[in-house]
């Protein structure tokens, strides 16, 4: 390997391993929740990741508009200018802010509708109603920890977010237990979680004011600056876009793996559950490629974009393969601390395995995605994400599931082939544009 691959996985590896274990932090966030729901009964886990759907819908539209942000602000620091990049960061607090507060007033007004649609009904509809209420109305908490958070992966400093998160998601942990043995069941387990939230985004707003990074939170220069907010959301719109219609195909998902039934549907939560861990490799280089490709077109570095772009979806494919087979290898001990039954645990350890092959085909789309992202261009990927959604994760998927009876492993084959088909088509034009 050349001397100058070598400083491009340098650089990479310093800003995605920080992001990783923050991505470690927010997945366990879920897999707590998940862990204390299992020792409260079967339709509790349902509850919770019904619930955990559309909560998961929102944290991608906050996730994306971060990573807008994210990429605005690289340029900005890239091309030397810090005042634009601290401007940029205000202006996104500002409209992030003004998202979560209406996200939450429809969170108010259609709990009900959104859990009766997915297809919760009985305990798990009443369930599923306290737990979404207490987690998703203050959801504009999450998005503050998303913006502030990918300002800091902005400026290159992953690990004041990464402490940030991982302290939220102890004091989650002891939340949850405490919660629990005050018999305050699937109630508690929300309020964990949200208290958490709460906690990270102050803590999170200690890091700004202790001058982490050169990009500041004080009291100064918080008026409405239209331009700049419209120059965001131009480029942040599609981005949103993009991640919301990838994870509404993942909630229409859920709602048809609940209609092939329970066991089917509790066992796709809890695999769910288990396979973020296989894409935490994914989260730190998409975080890290968009840094390092926007700084390098801020830069004026063209040539660099191809090469980050390779280096990240080799570690990253590599990095996945491996911690699939871990999780394949262990599958049934790790459905086990979910669930004692042992059809559901089957269930998990089969479709376990069947992505280990396929872990590098998420790693080719996400990264890619990013790449794009990074160069200025938000618009392409939407196009080839609703593409591939309609086409193959959610057609392709539902007959294989349904038409051809291959039940979970047909959806997560849509899965899979929606991925292929959207890594061929941004790396066409990526190639074309960089090479």
């Amino acid at each position: 390997m050349s001397s100058s691959y070598k400083q491009y996985i340098k650089n990479l590896c310093v800003l995605a391993f920080p992001v990783m274990l923050e991505q470690l932090g927010q997945i366990f966030l879920g897999t707590v929740d998940t862990f204390f729901a299992g020792t409260i009964g079967d339709n509790a886990i349902a509850a919770i990741n019904v619930s955990n759907m559309f909560m998961n819908l929102f944290c991608t539209v906050f996730s994306a508009f971060g990573i807008g942000v994210m990429v605005l602000i690289a340029r900005a620091l890239g091309s030397e200018d810090p005042g634009l990049a601290n401007r940029t960061l205000r202006q996104a607090i500002l409209l992030s802010t003004g998202i979560g507060l209406a996200l939450g007033l429809v969170n108010l007004l259609c709990c009900r509708p959104f859990l009766v649609a997915a297809g919760a009904k009985g305990e798990i509809l009443k369930m599923g109603i306290t737990y979404y209420r207490i987690v998703c109305i203050p959801c504009f908490l999450v998005g503050l920890i998303q913006v502030m958070a990918f300002g800091l992966k902005a400026a290159q400093n992953t690990r004041a977010s990464m402490i940030a998160s991982l302290l939220a998601n102890l004091i989650n942990v002891v939340l949850d237990w405490l919660f629990l043995k005050l018999g305050m069941g699937v109630f508690g387990l929300g309020l964990a979680t949200t208290l958490s939230r709460l906690f990270n985004v102050l803590m999170l707003l200690v890091q700004y004011r202790n001058g982490a990074t050169v990009l500041r939170i004080d009291s100064k220069n918080w008026r409405r600056e239209p331009g700049l907010m419209k120059e965001i959301f131009s480029y942040s719109a599609p981005v949103m876009l993009t991640h919301f219609s990838a994870r509404l195909a993942i909630t229409i998902h859920g709602a048809l793996i609940l209609h092939l039934g329970d066991l089917f549907y509790v066992a796709n939560s809890i695999t769910t559950q288990i396979d973020e861990f296989a894409c935490i490799p994914s989260a730190g280089f998409e975080a890290a490629t968009s840094t390092m490709v926007s700084n390098s077109i801020g830069a004026g570095k063209r040539e660099d974009v191809m090469k980050y772009t390779k280096t990240a979806f080799v570690s990253t494919a590599l990095f996945m393969t491996a911690v699939g087979i871990v999780l394949a290898v262990f599958a049934i001990p790790l459905a086990s601390l979910f669930t004692k039954t042992v059809e559901i645990q089957k269930l998990v350890s089969q479709i376990l395995t069947f992505m280990v092959f396929f872990d590098w085909t998420s790693a080719l789309s996400h990264i890619l995605t990013s790449s794009v992202q990074g160069t200025g261009d938000s618009k392409f990927p939407l196009l080839v994400t609703l593409l591939g959604n309609v086409l193959m994760r959610l057609g392709a998927g539902y007959v294989l599931a349904y038409f051809l009876h291959w039940n979970l492993i047909g959806v997560w084959t849509g899965i899979v082939l929606d991925f292929l088909l959207r890594g061929t088509l941004l790396g066409r034009k990526l190639k074309k544009e960089f090479s």
